[in-house]
């Protein structure tokens, strides 16, 4: 008696295999005509000489699909990263992370919260490219062998 309820069960699942796979054949053949017929279009499009060159754009398109590169206003775009060595500066005096927050926000009018301008500051420290001293952060010259913060000495 297992066997042929083990036996029916192997035909009850491949019977259900063969039909799924039927329902989904069904369910994508509208889906697999459309995208044909776009792509028919599109190649049609292309071969009259009427698609987009490189660099090109449609004038409603959202910045997404818009070539990158540059802003709208024609500046390069800059990581809160960046913004922050360059008010940092040359290391000329210490910055508190407070101002800093505002400066970014005063020069490049983005607010970037306190707690993501620290998290910034402590991986450039991590890394070499700014030190932290009693009187707020200073951006170094030259990237230099960061200390762990946890290391023991034996």
């Amino acid at each position: 008696m297992a066997s042929t309820i083990y036996d029916y069960l192997l035909r009850r699942k491949t019977d259900l295999e063969a039909r799924m796979h039927e329902a989904q054949r069904r369910a994508m053949a509208p889906f697999e005509d459309e995208l044909k017929a776009l792509g028919l279009a599109i190649e049609a499009i292309e071969r009259g000489g009427l698609g987009l060159g490189e660099g090109e754009h449609v004038e409603g398109e959202t910045a997404s699909f818009a070539p990158s590169g540059v802003t709208r206003r024609g500046r390069k775009g800059r990581s809160a990263r960046e913004m922050i060595l360059l008010v940092l500066g040359n290391g000329d005096a210490a910055i508190a992370a407070s101002e800093i927050s505002r400066k970014l926000t005063r020069r490049w009018g983005r607010a970037i919260p306190l707690a993501a301008v620290m998290t910034e500051l402590q991986d450039l420290e991590q890394e070499g490219l700014a030190r932290h001293c009693d009187r707020g952060w200073v951006r170094l010259d030259e990237p230099v062998a960061a200390i762990a913060p946890f290391q023991i000495s034996a």
